[in-house]
């Protein structure tokens, strides 16, 4: 399910840095928490457990639509009335009026040293869900991070590497099948000869975006993805679904791998 959100903002003008990703990811996890604690240690302790390596979140969300004004290499003026953010996540139907309630009314606040901005959410609509066919063409609309690990660091690919179909499928396999298993579904056994396939289609004008995540921390790592580019993906419904809903790549729940249909 996708819901979009509508952000006012408490003053005029307010100023966000670039780097929101981690505190509206922060704020994801806080508001679950106040509806169902147990949940949200879930999401954020263990998620859908693959294995002791593979974990999954499932959820994600797009960057911030917004007009912008003047900005600098830390942040951004806003100087539209409304901020339109959408979050998605593989859920049941059953669980929309859930989510709505937990949004409605809320309050968002974003700040590091350089800046302080708040919100609260005006308006939630929940979007019309698209047609996921078996090929279904798609656009990352905020940066999509695929990597190869060598020495056990990351090395980040960009769309047109031919490397990058390979991990983002095998991405996609885990995330569906840890959802197997933790609603405890028996696999199908043909599922490892299913076809599944990547094909790039436009790139010609790719972006790329760092992000660090944990910002200010011991902890803290950045991330490189890849955005505005068009790919095709062949592959049973239900498995697209996951990625499309819970978010394409790595680190989707800290709002990377977020697509639309095209």
């Amino acid at each position: 399910m996708r819901f979009k959100l509508y952000l006012r903002p408490f003053t005029v003008r307010p100023r966000i840095m670039w780097n929101y990703h981690y505190p509206l990811s922060s704020w994801l996890y806080g508001i679950i928490a106040t509806a169902d604690e147990s949940y949200a240690n879930f999401l954020h302790n263990t998620g859908y457990e693959l294995s002791s390596r593979k974990r999954f979140k499932h959820f994600t969300f797009s960057d911030l639509r917004c007009k912008i004004g003047k900005s600098d290499t830390k942040g951004f003026e806003v100087v539209s009335p409304l901020i339109e953010w959408t979050v998605s996540f593989y859920l049941e139907k059953a669980a929309e009026s859930f989510i709505i309630g937990l949004f409605q009314d809320q309050e968002i606040r974003l700040f590091d040293k350089f800046h302080e901005a708040n919100f609260t959410i005006e308006r939630v609509e929940t979007l019309a869900e698209p047609l996921i066919a078996k090929t279904t063409r798609f656009k990352a609309t905020s940066a999509m991070v695929v990597a190869e690990k060598l020495n056990d660091i990351d090395q980040y690919l960009e769309p047109t590497d031919e490397r990058f179909g390979k991990y983002l499928i095998e991405g996609l396999k885990d995330k569906y099948l840890s959802t197997m298993v933790e609603q405890g579904k028996q696999v199908n056994p043909v599922f490892q000869h299913q076809e599944i396939s990547f094909r790039l289609i436009e790139a010609n004008n790719v972006k790329s975006r760092k992000v660090t995540i944990k910002e200010g921390k011991s902890s803290a790592t950045e991330v490189r993805g890849f955005r505005n580019f068009e790919f095709e993906l062949t592959a049973p419904e239900e498995i697209i679904s996951v990625g499309f809903y819970g978010g394409f790549g790595k680190e989707a729940s800290q709002g990377f791998g977020f697509c639309e249909v095209v």
